[in-house]
């Protein structure tokens, strides 16, 4: 019964750190391209943005994460304690 709910409880963090780490990744990437690239308005009066996102930060996240996660031990045995 323990090993279930330390892995729903790493499944959880994983997602959550994912998501989180994932999101600061994008905004610091959209942030410093969005400074040395011009932006232009299309026909339709959308303004456009001439790059395209790479998946580095998305990748960069999810090794954080499954690192952080899954290879630091949260959980010690008892006998470890001693």
């Amino acid at each position: 019964m323990k090993l279930y709910l330390r892995l729903i409880y790493r499944i959880i963090g994983f997602t959550v750190l994912f998501f989180l780490i994932g999101t600061l990744f994008v905004y610091i990437e959209t942030v410093l391209i969005e400074n040395n690239v011009n932006s232009f308005v299309d026909e339709s009066g959308i303004l456009q943005n001439d790059y395209q996102k790479s998946y580095l930060p998305i990748i960069a996240s999810l090794i954080i994460s499954y690192l952080v996660v899954f290879q630091i031990p949260w959980f010690k045995k008892k006998e470890e304690y001693s």
